[in-house]
């Protein structure tokens, strides 16, 4: 399926609330993709999708930057046939929050059902792409040393060079890939 990424807004409040229904079901929270890492709680912890959004919405922004905050995006990663939506993708605009330099630029949650089908490599491809606009020149992401899935995924993309770092009781693979100068 051919995938097209764009950032959220007011109206997909249906889109995110069966996004979110679908991690519950399975006992899980949406862990990226809702600049929680950022904003210092998830997507299931805000009262309504609107406070949700006003949260994020600042932080694309950049207004109303609390301590320890930076820019944060967040784009729907939808099929363009159905309109389906397949990932929530943050893209953070810089790395000065706390361990940035280890949790990158990049967070990904793809939905249960659409997982291990290619999707997460064509994400961070397209990924590349939209950053680009954010005018970052080098991009960090990682994952958890255990998730086998992103591991694979991310070096498809940047290849299989990283550095092993021990953050909050375990340890991550932060991977770099240098753009180069936007002309």
């Amino acid at each position: 399926m051919e995938l097209y990424m764009r950032p959220v807004s007011i109206f997909d409040k249906n889109l995110l609330t069966d996004f979110a229904k679908e991690h519950y079901a399975v006992n899980e929270k949406i862990e990226a993709g809702d600049c929680s890492l950022i904003l210092g709680k998830s997507y299931s912890e805000y009262e309504s999708f609107y406070d949700w959004f006003k949260a994020e919405e600042n932080l694309s922004r950049e207004e109303k930057l609390k301590k320890n905050q930076v820019g944060c995006t967040t784009y729907l990663v939808l099929t363009k046939t159905e309109e389906k939506l397949i990932a929530l993708l943050d893209i953070r605009h810089s790395l000065a929050y706390p361990h940035g330099e280890v949790y990158g630029h990049i967070g990904i949650d793809i939905r249960p059902t659409e997982r291990n089908k290619g999707y997460y490599k064509e994400i961070l491809k397209m990924t590349i792409e939209i950053i680009k606009e954010y005018n970052i020149n080098k991009i960090v992401i990682a994952c958890e040393y255990g998730n086998i899935a992103s591991k694979r995924g991310i070096e498809h993309v940047f290849g299989k060079e990283y550095q092993t770092v021990p953050v909050e009781g375990t340890y991550y693979l932060v991977y770099v890939k240098e753009l180069g100068k936007k002309e």
